[in-house]
């Protein structure tokens, strides 16, 4: 029963059940009314029969009366005067009672002399009795009265010498009863249901306010979440191989920065314009809802080809590029635009919302700004969440080992130092690069352990080789996690004292999306490092969104020049341009500069005329393990380890 009351809505219970109260109030107000009627109509036969005793005792009846049942011919006489006023009080008939109970004259003359103790009591005590009987005769003959005993004097003022039973035919009665009733139950009924429609009219309204409340984001009127889910089962219900689906996931980047800048009002009016684009760019059939905060879902169906949705978000980026205009303000916004498609990546739209949350997360990773679901970068597929249990394991049983890849002097030749690159000798899936674990390892949580056995094991090998005579600065990377956390320092520091090393044999390398995310923090990490003559060097440059401000303030002694553009330096002349102004902006500001993905000699000769400082890549050696990099620098010069100014 509850499960069946379950299934049911809510305003519909609530006018089952409204409606079945208002009805057994209308029951029990009805039969309370009934009863009262009844009430009053016997009242009004009882003041009947006490004012018919109260003139008939007095005028028809002596005392002499009273004493013995009256004769043929004196009951006869009481006939003709008693018949006008009983019919006109429409009395069917009556019983005369002395005070010894004796019936000293009836209408029906056949009971004359008959005795009644009862009445015999009611003429001592003076009280009026009724009660309903089922004729006028002794034998339940006639129809329904209502009989009446009412003591009475025949003189005025004068002690009870008897009772008058008055029997009152109950049809009229009841028809009065009936009618009265009928009226009061009608306008009760008419009065309870108008109030019903009234309440059912406000509990409608309301509920349909609360529903709209319920699956409508208040902010821009679009579906909510909740909606999200209801209507997205029927649009997903049939997707196949032939009738594709798609959920793209959409975050505004930069908008908490906008939103503190501009104030909460203005950032509300920019996603109110932001929802009008997105409105603009969807098919009626498709489903667009806000999520909370900077976040919208658009729900796209019967898609001709999986690349569809590529040409969609490309429309959705188009449109949130335009500028908006806030407070005289013109701004620019961009958005990450995580993609699951259904049935590939699910059928349902929990886990489509999951894996475009992942999609969308590697995009703002990587800079991409639209990336479609791919389970094996997933951190939450069986697999991976595996491979996480194993990674735990694997730092446990120091399954890790370091491969080194040096850096050169562009101008000299001389090697300059090494970056420790992590890998994974993974027992059964072989030896596993960085890109394949350290993401991973970050969004656990792993990566402190993983940094600190890198670092330990980077000194380790930096100390073993100054034993032997080689002095090579060494070079770990570092992650957001690493650099946001107060302990860096002193993780740091302890690390250099186990290996007995100065501080300026060690480089730290940081990202510029890591700087970004706290710069204060990031800042004061940094500066500690440095009092200690850690050198420091900001990693991937140009490929993020630097703030100059900032890197100006920042303690660095080292930029690299992402590998992307040296690579293309020799196809693409804005890749070339880009690597020029990065080298004279860091040589500017003091810092050395070092470009990675050196992969050729040309390369290199662009470098030099560049007056670029270190050079790094495949051209000049891959990452080797610490046997083979000793073999490597046979014959090499090996540079002074520079210290910080």
């Amino acid at each position: 029963m509850r499960r069946l009351l379950a299934r049911v809505p809510l305003l519909a219970r609530f006018s089952l059940l409204s409606l079945l109260m208002v009805a057994l109030i209308g029951l029990a107000v009805g039969v309370a009314l009934h009863l009262r009627v009844e009430h009053r109509a016997v009242k009004e036969a009882e003041r009947l029969a006490v004012a018919l005793a109260g003139t008939t005792g007095r005028w028809a009846l002596t005392p002499q009366d009273m004493a013995v049942p009256v004769d043929a011919e004196r009951a006869s006489q009481l006939d003709a005067e008693l018949s006008q006023p009983l019919e006109d009080a429409g009395v069917a008939a009556v019983k005369v009672f002395n005070d010894a109970g004796t019936v000293i004259y009836a209408t029906d003359h056949e009971l004359i002399g008959e005795q009644d103790p009862e009445a015999a009591a009611l003429a001592k005590s003076g009280t009026v009795k009724r009660e309903m009987g089922r004729g006028t005769g002794d034998d339940g003959s006639g129809g329904r009265t209502l009989s009446v005993y009412v003591p009475f004097s025949t003189a005025v003022r004068g002690p009870t010498d008897g009772v008058l039973e008055v029997y009152l035919p109950y049809a009229p009665v009841a028809a009065a009863i009936t009618h009265d009733t009928r009226i009061l139950v009608g306008l009760l009924a008419l009065g309870l249901l108008v109030l019903w429609a009234v309440l059912y009219r406000i509990v409608a309204t309301a509920s349909r306010r609360l529903h709209r409340q319920a699956r409508e984001d208040h902010l821009t009127g679009l579906p909510n979440r909740t909606e999200l889910h209801a209507a997205g089962r029927a649009l997903l219900a049939g997707t196949s191989e032939d009738r594709l689906a798609a959920l793209l996931l959409i975050d505004l980047d930069r908008f908490k920065e906008i939103n503190d800048t501009l104030g909460h009002e203005q950032g509300d009016a920019l996603l109110r314009e932001v929802a009008d684009r997105l409105r603009g760019v969807v098919r009626p059939a498709d489903l667009l809802a806000r999520l909370g905060g900077d976040e919208f879902a658009i729900l796209v169906t019967d898609l001709p080809h999986r690349g569809a949705t590529a040409e969609v978000a490309d429309r959705i980026g188009t449109a949130l590029r335009r500028p908006f205009h806030l407070a005289g303000v013109a701004l620019e916004l961009d958005a990450s635009i995580g993609i699951a498609l259904a049935p590939d990546h699910g059928t349902d739209v929990a886990t489509l919302l999951q894996r475009a949350d992942v999609a969308m997360d590697g995009a703002k990773r990587g800079g991409a700004r639209i990336e479609t679901y791919d389970r094996s970068r997933d951190p939450y597929s069986p697999e991976r969440l595996q491979l996480v249990a194993e990674l735990r394991r694997a730092i446990e049983r120091e399954e890790f080992v370091l491969h080194f890849q040096p850096k050169i002097a562009v101008a000299t030749g001389e090697v300059t130092g090494a970056e420790a690159l992590v890998r994974w000798e993974h027992p059964t899936r072989g030896l596993l690069g960085p890109v394949e674990f350290v993401p991973l390892a970050e969004r656990t949580g792993v990566i402190g352990a993983l940094t600190r056995w890198v670092l330990d094991a980077a000194l380790a090998q930096c100390a073993a080789w100054r034993e032997e005579g080689l002095e090579l600065p060494v070079a770990v990377n570092l992650s957001g996690t690493d650099v946001l956390d107060a302990g860096l320092a002193d993780m740091v520091a302890d690390a250099l004292q186990r290996a007995g090393l100065p501080g300026h044999l060690l480089a730290c390398e940081i990202s510029e999306h890591t700087v970004l995310a706290d710069p204060r923090r990031a800042a004061d990490s940094l500066a500690r490092l440095r009092g200690m003559g850690v050198r420091l060097s900001l990693d991937d440059f140009g490929q993020g969104q630097s703030s100059l401000s900032y890197l100006k303030r920042l303690p660095l002694d080292e930029l690299k020049i992402d590998r992307s553009f040296v690579m293309g330096m020799e196809a693409d002349a804005s890749d070339a341009a880009i690597v020029r102004a990065t080298i004279d902006l860091g040589r500017g500001l003091g810092l050395r500069v070092v470009a990675e993905g050196v992969e050729s000699d040309e390369v290199l000769a662009d470098l030099a005329a560049l007056s670029c400082d270190i050079a790094q890549g495949f051209g000049l050696s891959r990452p080797l393990p610490a046997a083979e990099l000793e073999a490597w620098l046979l014959g090499r010069a090996i540079a002074p380890a520079a210290q910080p100014a």
